[in-house]
């Protein structure tokens, strides 16, 4: 049996990211493209390892996007296989979200195990209650059955629950063999702990090892950074780029080429990685010491930006390769007079000009003097806390210890806390500060 499928995740339809309607219709022409990839290359069927949506309510408008990408893959008669993730699971008390309307709709076949008693049901998908935990989506002539199975997000329970699943699993496999079943995808929307340092809370690798020879193929979301570990755990990273911290990441889509006849001990699977377009980030720091006023600071920053823009390929006599970019730059250093007299949108204006940017972004992280009245202070132990961000750690400890329901994790609580600020003054989305927060709450409360 040879098929070959795509595998993509994280697409955030529906991101209006920094109020720009473009980049909302970026996050939409990212998506189609890969489906009018799969078109092209005749896929056998197409997996969506959750966040389809960016968030669980739509607007009209980000639904017509999803349906008329769906529409194209039935149409060329592709079944599309979807999991909900984090961002499109509805809330309990909505009871059904707009991944669960598009499987009523025909356009996409959303896996959701059945729970009896405690114990996940490994059932196959039915059309008439929309639940169900695996799909066929290739019979071969001689029997021979490619099977993908799905299990949303669960947060802070997916570890346990992966390890139900394989339980499960291992018990049915007889039974599975006998149904002439030859590869099994499993699309699981979580990460591997240690991939992004400051995202905690995802399950280990040692602990996907249960799935280990009862599943050929996970396909992975969550993380919007691309990643394979021992061609067995495939993460796609995030079809466009979420947030300016995230744009050095590699991302894009798998295409995968499953052939079952190879000889034993042979790789089943060759999954391709392909990087699709998107639109370009440029994330830089400018130096603000030595800079006497503010007059030789926007001098500084026209040069340093033209130099910059021709660097990247990208200047204001022509139109940059891949559009207009979005442009993200943080000043840094210690500033040699007030910093009220510096007028960022000016910065911002000059920023846009030069790079024929779709927006520029200037974040303030300089300080007012060099005097850092902390300097050289020892702790209790006689160790340093010179460095500031242990310093702020040791600091958000002591507060986190006066109440006893962050004393089990207080270092982990701290870190987190860092994190937050970290983001905030970074200038980052509030959706996204809060979701890391709730993804943290979820990892250190259970």
């Amino acid at each position: 049996m040879q098929v070959t499928f795509i595998h993509t995740a994280d697409n955030h339809l529906g991101y209006e990211q920094y109020g720009l309607k473009e980049r909302f219709n970026d996050f939409a022409r990212a998506f189609l493209g890969i489906i009018d990839d799969a078109i092209a290359r005749h896929a056998n069927f197409v997996v969506i390892a959750g966040d389809l949506f960016n968030k669980r309510a739509i607007d009209a408008l980000t639904l017509i996007q999803a349906e008329e990408a769906l529409q194209r893959l039935k149409a060329a008669g592709i079944p599309a296989i979807a999991i909900e993730g984090n961002h499109d699971r509805s809330y309990y008390r909505d009871g059904i979200s707009w991944l669960q309307f598009l499987s009523w709709q025909g356009l996409l076949q959303l896996l959701d195990p059945v729970w009896q008693n405690g114990r996940l049901g490994i059932t196959p998908w039915s059309g008439e209650t929309m639940k169900g935990a695996y799909v066929d989506p290739v019979v071969a002539p001689n029997g021979a059955r490619l099977r993908v199975y799905g299990l949303p997000w669960y947060g802070a329970s997916t570890a346990r629950v992966m390890e139900n699943f394989a339980a499960a699993l291992a018990e049915r496999r007889a039974e599975e063999d006998t149904e002439g079943v030859a590869y099994r995808v499993l699309l699981l929307h979580t990460g591997v702990e240690g991939i992004v340092p400051q995202m905690h809370g995802l399950p280990t690798r040692a602990q996907f090892e249960p799935l280990r020879g009862l599943v050929d193929y996970i396909a992975l979301g969550h993380v919007h950074k691309s990643y394979v570990i021992d061609n067995w755990l495939f993460n796609p990273g995030s079809t466009e780029t979420w947030g300016a911290e995230e744009s050095a990441w590699e991302r894009g889509y798998f295409v995968t080429r499953v052939n079952t006849d190879v000889a034993e001990g042979e790789p089943k699977q060759v999954a391709e990685h392909i990087i699709n377009p998107r639109r370009p980030f440029v994330r830089m720091n400018f130096q603000m010491d030595g800079l006497p006023d503010p007059t030789a600071v926007y001098e500084h920053f026209e040069r340093f930006c033209a130099m910059e823009a021709r660097k990247h390929g990208m200047s204001s006599d022509r139109e940059p390769p891949g559009g207009a970019p979005v442009v993200d730059i943080t000043l840094t250093g210690v500033l040699s007079f007030a910093g009220e007299a510096l007028e960022a949108s000016r910065l911002e204006e000059i920023a846009k000009s030069r790079f024929r940017a779709l927006t520029a972004r200037v974040r303030n992280s300089t300080r007012d003097t060099d005097y850092d009245p902390l300097e050289g202070e020892d702790d209790a132990d006689g160790q340093d806390r010179s460095s500031r961000g242990e310093l702020e750690l040791h600091i958000f400890e002591e507060l986190l210890g006066r109440d006893a329901r962050y004393q089990e994790h207080m270092r982990r609580w701290a870190q987190t806390l860092a994190e937050v600020k970290t983001l905030a003054l970074d200038g980052e989305e509030p959706a996204a500060i809060a979701q890391r927060l709730r993804e943290a709450r979820a990892a250190l409360l259970g």
